[in-house]
This record gives structure tokens, sequence and C-alpha cells, in this order.
């Protein structure tokens, strides 16, 4: 997928908390989803993860989108159940 400047760095920023506000349909399941396997690949665990958001559908969206691209991107990760999003 190509990003935006702006969607990349938050992609890249993996040492500190961040917000993500943007309109409808602008990509944040997708950032988010890809910012979080940044986090898992540089080695922090998936029980040190949490995601927030505003509707339980959204975190159900944003839950499968990450477990998607885990498995795409990092098969055989370990304890995603213990990861945090809601």
């Amino acid at each position: 997928m190509n990003y935006t400047p702006k969607q990349q760095e938050a992609i890249q920023t993996i040492d500190k908390n961040l917000q993500i506000i943007a309109c409808a349909g602008s990509g944040k399941t997708q950032v988010i989803s890809q910012r979080i396997i940044n986090i898992l690949q540089s080695g922090v665990t998936p029980s040190k993860v949490i995601a927030f958001t505003y509707t339980e559908k959204a975190a159900a969206g944003l839950q499968a989108r990450i477990l998607k691209l885990c498995r795409e991107q990092i098969p055989g990760q370990k304890g995603l159940a213990e990861m945090y999003v809601g």
C-alpha cells in the first residue's frame, strides 16, 4: 500500500504514544494496524500493546486488520490474544 508522508511518519513512530485523528476513509485503521505490526517487529510483546478506538465495531475491525497483517508479515507471532484492542 502507498502511504502519504504523514501516514508513513505515524507508522514509523514506535517509540511514543500517538493519537491519530482523520476523516472516515482516510486509512486510519490501516495506518494503526501497520504501526502495531512495526511495534511487534521491534520486539515489543503483544501484551504491552494497547489500542483504543471509539466503538466496539471499530475495535473489532482494527483487531481483524492487525491479525491479517500479522499473519502476512510476521507469521508465527505468539501471544496476540494478550494484546488489548477495544
